[in-house]
């Protein structure tokens, strides 16, 4: 009988194993052959930058996407220099050959991230039940990312491997990764300051001193290879694909929805005034929960769930395809101890509503509701951390 019954719960774990594995699989399919925005632009910088021209100035990377896929569209280049550099060997292939490999690379990094995160934060339990978080937290933060060919899923890897380099001591490795890091600073530059002064204070210099070193570097061969590259940052309308949609340099069109807090206040009908003001007050609170953070946290992960989770809750530019790195906090968050079966059910309500919130499509700004909901899991974890008597 006991055999039996341990027959079966392997049919149940393979199941669930499966389900995951083909459900990852199948979206990355699925966003190739339907989808896929942003490669275009990663692969149109890189041809931009191999040619000898500037990927920050958008005629010419416009240029590049009409010759290579018949339309310009949206994809002005805004991450750092260095990141373009990735994409060099991809000019080498035709497009879509190149989109292809990308998909590959971000199913394979991110189901690689995603067991590494669950084995830094001991969670979840082997079997069914592991895969089954596995395939929520795929439909609830991979999914997005995968349709718009996005750079989330490498922001979590590589965020992932700073953690794993600083939890066993290997210091030099961990501030490369944490140079590495600011690939997207629009969700990692407050990470990257949270975990550099949590560093400090617990008197760790070697990986911050590694990274601002490993920056300068990378920004002085930047400049070797293209010495102007950062004059247009400074010419009128820049930054205005972040703001608007747009067709090519000379045709602007709707303006961007994103998900924010503003465009979340926004969707739910606030006024741009009041929007504002509860803007401006939220910064401050997020600060102090920024500084505790900094002040109390134990360890590396709690460091990193919790500044992650600032940082997209305050940035005032994310889409839900930047969610990936969050994946850390949705796991560290269930870790934490659960005093009763009461708190299990709480906990499982909260990631039933993150997974709806995740794909319920009102708006784009809706989706910041993961962004609440994550929130409100992770003060509740640490609440009952924090309550949970000690062991003698």
């Amino acid at each position: 009988m006991i055999f039996a019954t341990e027959k079966w719960m392997k049919r149940i774990d393979f199941f669930f194993l499966s389900v995951w594995l083909m459900t990852s699989f199948g979206a990355a399919l699925i966003s190739l052959l339907w989808f896929g925005v942003d490669f275009r632009g990663y692969y149109a910088a890189a041809r931009v930058l191999l040619a000898g021209g500037n990927p920050y100035d958008y005629r010419q990377v416009a240029a590049v996407l009409l010759q290579v896929t018949g339309e310009m569209g949206n994809n002005p280049y805004y991450y750092p220099p260095w990141f373009a550099w990735l994409f060099i060997p991809f000019t080498a292939l035709p497009f879509q050959i190149a989109r292809a490999i990308w998909m590959l690379f971000n199913l394979i990094v991110w189901n690689a991230a995603l067991f590494q995160a669950g084995t830094l934060v001991n969670y979840p339990p082997q079997g069914w039940k592991r895969s089954l978080i596995f395939l929520t937290a795929t439909i609830t933060f991979a999914w997005v990312t995968f349709r718009y060919e996005q750079a989330g899923i490498l922001t979590l890897g590589i965020l992932v491997a700073m953690t794993l380099a600083a939890q066993n001591q290997k210091w030099t490795q961990a501030g490369l990764w944490l140079a590495l890091l600011l690939i997207k600073p629009n969700i990692t530059l407050i990470i990257v300051a949270g975990v550099s002064l949590w560093l400090l204070r617990n008197k760790q210099r070697r990986p911050v001193a590694v990274m601002i070193f490993t920056v300068a570097i990378l920004l002085i061969i930047s400049t070797m290879i293209t010495p102007d590259w950062f004059a247009p940052l400074f010419t009128p309308g820049f930054g205005l694909g972040l703001t608007s949609t747009l067709d090519g340099p000379d045709v602007v069109g709707d303006t961007r929805i994103n998900t924010t807090l503003l465009d979340w206040l926004k969707f739910l009908g606030v006024q741009p005034n009041i929007s504002a003001t509860l803007y401006r007050l939220f910064i401050p609170i997020t600060g102090i929960a920024y500084i505790l953070t900094i002040l109390r946290a134990q360890t590396m992960l709690e460091v990193v769930s919790l500044t992650t989770l600032i940082s997209c809750a305050v940035t005032p530019y994310a889409l839900q395809y930047d969610y990936p790195p969050l994946v850390i906090t949705f796991l560290w968050a269930l870790s934490l101890p659960k005093p009763g079966t009461a708190a299990a059910w709480i906990k499982s309500a909260l990631t039933g509503f993150i997974l709806y919130a995740s794909m319920w499509a009102p708006s784009i700004a809706s989706r910041y509701w993961v962004i609440i909901g994550l929130s409100v899991l992770s003060a509740y974890a640490l609440y009952s951390k924090n309550s949970t008597p000690a062991k003698n």
